[in-house]
């Protein structure tokens, strides 16, 4: 059975000038991965940490960032609890701790209870993950008061919860993949009160060998002036849907049989996402979406091309950074997928790459962060331990670099 997987890329949003910027979701405010900053020193000691503080839990969400708030999801390692902490990004002071309850699931054994990374506006925190067999969705105000919760039964961990909640045109979107056929969908939300606003069911149903769960965020993009939020399954393949409304403005089927895990990179007018197994992508297309009417196939990469599979691709100047699980960074040419180059780097990633300071910053499992010079040529600037591993992706806001270790929660200011 061939297999197959996918990427995507789309205009991405200009950035004002200065250093305030807040980090709303996985992935930075619109889902690029691209941070202000200022001053990001290459080579890092402890001795530049601006604070450090101990984390009593486990969790592979990155950190969000609100002014002077900082954001986090955190589980008991036997998942007995679970909690979201608020932190002063200044300093590092914990300000608040809201308590959840939690049924325990089945986890991948790379998987936490607290994976999903939370998003943010002025007024709330918005969490989505899986409690036993339900999909939970919680708001709480900036100061730690529950606002609402809503919950849906009959979901069926695979391999856990992974997928983030965004925030698209002033609507909440949830995305579940549930191992449980017919059990899936995208939903939109109000954000202030959790009413449903639409639901679209995914399409679960096919050959067994064909339903892998996906743990993929939506994006939202703009095409045409029209904004869309896209969604990616193995089975259902791609839809991209009206945020108001739920709407299916387009599709497109690529029969995968591959899992998607890294969610959906956006830049020069096209969409980018992977599906893969192990440590690696098996296949990658690009598509260019259209206010309506079907995407254009840009292009089509496959497993020779040194595509990952739980990091999200990296659009950057016309580039697109595939950091591949087992230690390879890969640059391609985002106009036309042409290989630029391919190098080792060392290590293991679940982390997704970001861009803080213009250079490309990723954080391994063994505990590295490293820095690498975005352009055609490989060039890494700087190696740095961070004292023990590492599988949340990195965040940037007002000029500080976040960082979640398996224990740790650090902060690096610029100059």
């Amino acid at each position: 059975m061939r297999r197959r997987s996918l990427l995507v890329l789309l205009t991405p949003l200009l950035f004002s000038v200065g250093h305030s910027q807040e980090w709303t979701r996985f992935r930075g405010p619109d889902g690029t991965g691209i941070g202000r900053m200022t001053g990001l020193k290459s080579q890092l000691t402890e001795a530049d940490y601006s604070w450090s503080v101990k984390l009593d839990g486990l969790g592979h969400s990155s950190p969000v960032i609100w002014g002077d708030k900082l954001f986090l999801t955190i589980a008991a390692a036997d998942g007995s609890k679970r909690r979201v902490e608020c932190y002063d990004a200044t300093s590092g002071k914990k300000s608040w701790t809201w308590d959840a309850p939690v049924e325990t699931h089945h986890l991948h054994k790379f998987n936490t209870f607290a994976s999903s990374t939370p998003t943010v506006d002025a007024e709330r925190v918005y969490i989505a993950w899986g409690s036993g067999q339900r999909t939970e969705a919680v708001a709480l105000d900036h100061g730690g008061k529950e606002l609402w919760k809503r919950e849906w039964p009959e979901f069926t961990s695979d391999h856990g919860f992974g997928a983030s909640p965004i925030l698209a045109d002033g609507v909440l979107i949830l995305h579940t993949d549930s191992l449980e056929r017919k059990k899936s969908f995208v939903m939109g939300l109000d954000p202030a009160t959790g009413k449903s606003l639409w639901e679209v069911e995914r399409v679960t149903e096919g050959p067994e060998e064909k339903h892998l769960t996906a743990y993929n965020t939506p994006v939202a993009i703009t095409v045409e002036g029209r904004t869309m939020v896209v969604v990616l399954q193995t089975n259902d393949g791609w839809k991209g849907l009206d945020p108001k409304t739920g709407e299916v403005i387009w599709s497109f089927d690529g029969e995968y049989t591959q899992r998607s895990v890294g969610s959906i990179a956006y830049g020069n007018g096209l969409v980018f996402a992977t599906f893969g197994s192990g440590s690696q992508g098996r296949d990658g297309v690009a598509l260019r979406p259209k206010a309506s009417g079907d995407p254009e196939v840009a292009y089509k990469l496959g497993l020779g091309d040194g595509l990952g599979y739980v990091p999200t691709p990296l659009y950057f100047e016309g580039k697109l950074y595939v950091w591949v699980d087992s230690g390879i960074l890969t640059c391609l040419d985002a106009a036309t997928g042409k290989g630029i180059y391919r190098e080792r780097v060392g290590g293991n990633f679940f982390a997704s790459p970001i861009v803080a300071d213009g250079k490309i910053v990723a954080l391994s499992r063994e505990g590295e962060l490293i820095m690498a010079k975005p352009g055609a040529a490989f060039e890494i600037l700087g190696r740095s331990k961070v004292g023990e591993g590492a599988s949340a992706t990195p965040a940037v806001a007002n000029n500080r670099l976040f960082l979640r270790t398996d224990s740790h929660l650090i902060c690096v200011a610029g100059s």
